[in-house]
């Protein structure tokens, strides 16, 4: 039979090793793919909004830098996050023309989890930056968003890889993993406790469910830049970039 999407594309979280994502997506459109579905958790769902929003890859890797996405970061006194998201949100809206999902151009799917209920909460309705926020709010570096009077944080800590609402809808998968884990000696704050100690925790998702996919994406060398370094985002684009034209072409 038939399915609804020819090529469905899976991005993982990963913080601003999410540029990779623009990378490959730039590669898969050089090479004739253009995804039809797309879902994506953390920096997953970042890059998808901006891909569905209807733009160009290397605009969006411009306009992310320029507009300096984790720039209005703040410290707080730790009660819910270390981090207040001041500025996020405003970044958001001055990159995307979007509001809603209903607004974009390809299907979105967005994963949070509900800390609430424990629930793995997919968004594909409604107001699609505070979705984008709570999928990507790390728990205990960031607070939780709260939607509908329920409290979110980043999708990531129950499933990285949001392959399954794609298995049986999808002709072709395409997954991206961004986040594979590398060694690191530094680790010297509680922020930087509170993102290894996260990476531990999704360190298999992707590995588990990779066989999902008909054609898999893991940059090498991303491991080696920090979740929350925009310095290096040119680079890391040019990682996923390159792998994803070496798998195509191999």
């Amino acid at each position: 039979m038939k399915k609804k999407f020819k090529y469905g594309l899976v991005l993982s979280g990963g913080g601003t090793r999410g540029f990779a994502h623009l990378g490959a997506i730039k590669a898969l459109e050089e090479h004739g793919i253009k995804p039809d579905i797309i879902s994506g958790v953390s920096a997953g769902s970042i890059v998808g909004a901006l891909y569905a929003d209807g733009q160009d890859a290397e605009y969006a890797l411009k306009a992310l830098i320029s507009k300096n996405l984790l720039g209005f970061l703040k410290l707080m006194i730790p009660k819910k996050g270390l981090l207040k998201m001041t500025g996020f949100e405003r970044t958001l809206k001055k990159t995307l023309r979007a509001r809603t999902f209903e607004d974009l151009n390809i299907p979105l799917l967005v994963h949070a989890v509900n800390i609430n209920t424990v629930e793995y909460t997919l968004f594909d309705k409604g107001d699609l930056i505070q979705a984008i926020k709570a999928s990507s709010s790390i728990p205990v570096v960031f607070p939780p968003v709260e939607i509908g009077g329920h409290q979110y944080l980043d999708g990531g800590i129950v499933n990285n890889f949001p392959v399954e609402p794609l298995k049986d809808i999808c002709e072709t998968i395409i997954g991206i993993n961004v986040n594979p884990l590398g060694k690191e000696y530094n680790i010297s704050s509680l922020k930087t406790i509170a993102i290894r100690s996260f990476h531990l925790s999704m360190r298999n998702h992707a590995e588990s469910r990779k066989d999902l996919c008909d054609i898999y994406i893991e940059p090498e060398g991303v491991q080696e830049y920090g979740i929350l370094d925009l310095s290096s985002a040119p680079e890391v684009f040019e990682m996923g970039y390159r792998k994803t034209c070496s798998i195509l072409e191999s």
